[in-house]
């Protein structure tokens, strides 16, 4: 199933994570849909793994933001989150990227959506990155 999609992962690996003006390349949005699907089917250490690399270059402060978003936000199951521990802000990110949808939207595109917990340009921005680091893995599968 979502691992057959080529066609979508091709779309994500070519993503420009800077590109959040919306002329036409993947939205944060459908970023955060194609997260949502990766985390739903892959297995629990391909997700720590991608995520772990992902935190991985984000800086302290940007790992800090979105631990404090990821709380706050009130779509998705984590209570708390150590920002300063990398695994735990993986597991914290994977947990809200899997929780079930309420309504038409799973909590991590909640979250990402206008007026959402992590709807910065900068954060949208990020989320892009990981849906081409995703995209870019399945394809090299």
């Amino acid at each position: 199933m979502f691992f057959n999609q080529k066609d979508r992962h091709e779309q994500m690996a070519r993503l420009d994570p800077r590109d959040t003006d919306g002329d036409g390349q993947v939205s944060p949005q459908e970023a955060a849909a194609y997260v949502h699907d990766y985390m739903q089917n892959a297995s629990p250490e391909e997700r720590q793994q991608i995520l772990r690399d992902y935190l991985g270059g984000l800086s302290p402060d940007q790992r800090q933001q979105m631990g404090n978003a990821i709380v706050r936000s009130e779509a998705n199951p984590v209570q708390q989150v150590n920002a300063e521990d990398p695994n735990d802000l993986a597991d914290a990110y994977a947990r809200t990227a899997q929780a079930s949808q309420q309504g038409d939207k799973s909590p991590l595109e909640a979250a990402f959506s206008e007026g959402g917990m992590l709807s910065s340009p900068l954060v949208k921005a990020g989320l892009v990155g990981l849906a081409g680091m995703i995209g870019s893995r399945m394809l090299r599968r």
